[in-house]
């Protein structure tokens, strides 16, 4: 039997997709710091370019993608999960063999790493937006900003903790860590198939604001949430580097920032009610855009610090904002589609700058 449309947020769905979204956070941190690491313990380090261009066009092409056949499905037969449970699943399988590759070291295994691990950028890749887009079936459009804040503060507050974490998984080595992710990504996959397991694909009216789908302004929304993120990831700290007395290393600069945006989501998800999300986003695009010039063009530890806190505020305050604005813009054939357009623009200034190897 399936449930009537949401009137108050459905909590134990929203944790599920968060903690889904950590697992997907962890294992990130765990593959980027360990690929170059495996590609050396293989003397495959020459194919690192090439995985380097693959990881962009991966992110940037496959989350739209993925939406498309979502859509395909849900207008099918109402069912998405057939995309999320392939790419879940595939995503835990080809973590647990990088595992046993490593653990084994075995040669015969070498050919295959690079193609490994391909499949698992596509397959994380596949799952990630149409379980994102499924957010706005957990909360009315009236709370949509809070329940944005709290997937705001979890991944943030992870990606503060990178540092932390890349000392856990040095402890416990990479065979350890691979295989705990791929465990992690199946239990958080199956508490949130089985909580999401009756949902009614279908969308309040009050989110229904178009009757077709604008994805100029989805687009629009995910590539200003994606440059703010590219500068703050890659721009301050090499920035920072370039100091005469850093006060600390760039890795916690970018952590504390990222705390700031994390702990002042829930707080600021009022103010995105109150403003609304469009004038919300633009509010946190030019406050963080202020914050980083701040940063760059006037010195002293006092204003570096108060410029800082400026971008981490608004950096928070678009974040909780963009993805609902891109959400009210598309009609309810699109949403997967759309959701996959948001989180590839989000990806694209920062794989440009990787690719090009900027900073």
């Amino acid at each position: 039997m399936r449930e009537t449309p949401v009137q108050s947020i459905r909590w134990s769905q929203v944790f599920s997709l968060l903690g889904l979204n950590a697992a997907v956070v962890i294992s990130w941190i765990a593959y980027h710091h360990y690929q170059p690491r495996i590609l050396e313990l293989f003397s495959v380090q020459h194919l690192s370019r090439f995985l380097v261009i693959a990881q962009a066009v991966i992110l940037v092409g496959i989350p739209p993608v993925a939406g498309l056949i979502g859509d395909y499905f849900i207008k099918k037969n109402g069912n998405r999960f057939v995309v999320w449970t392939v790419g879940i699943s595939v995503t835990a399988m080809v973590f647990m063999l990088v595992a046993f590759t490593v653990g084994t070291q075995s040669l015969q295994l070498t050919s295959i790493l690079p193609v490994m691990i391909v499949i698992w950028l596509i397959s994380m890749n596949v799952f990630h937006s149409p379980a994102n887009s499924m957010i706005e079936l957990f909360a009315p459009a009236r709370q949509l900003p809070v329940a944005m804040a709290l997937m705001v503060l979890t991944t943030e507050l992870l990606n503060a903790s990178e540092p932390l974490l890349i000392e856990l998984v040095d402890a416990v080595g990479p065979v350890s860590t691979f295989t705990a992710g791929g465990l992690l990504l199946i239990v958080t996959g199956y508490f949130f198939r089985s909580t999401t397991r009756h949902s009614e694909f279908s969308r309040e009216e009050d989110m229904i604001k178009v009757e077709e789908s604008q994805f100029g302004h989805v687009l629009a929304a995910g590539l200003t949430l994606g440059v703010l993120t590219m500068f703050i990831n890659n721009f301050v700290p090499a920035w920072y580097r370039q100091t005469d007395n850093p006060l600390f290393s760039d890795s916690y600069l970018i952590s504390g920032i990222l705390l700031v945006s994390a702990v002042a989501a829930w707080p600021l998800s009022r103010l995105v009610d109150r403003y609304g999300i469009g004038r919300s986003l633009v509010y946190g695009a030019v406050g963080c855009t202020l914050g980083l010039a701040g940063i760059y063009f006037i010195g002293g530890v006092i204003p570096f610090v108060c410029f800082a806190l400026v971008t981490g505020l608004s950096y928070s305050l678009a974040s909780v904002a963009a993805f609902p604005y891109a959400l009210q813009h598309l009609c309810r054939n699109h949403t997967t589609l759309g959701a996959g357009m948001f989180f590839g623009s989000i990806q694209l200034a920062e794989e440009i700058v990787n690719v090009m190897g900027i900073w």
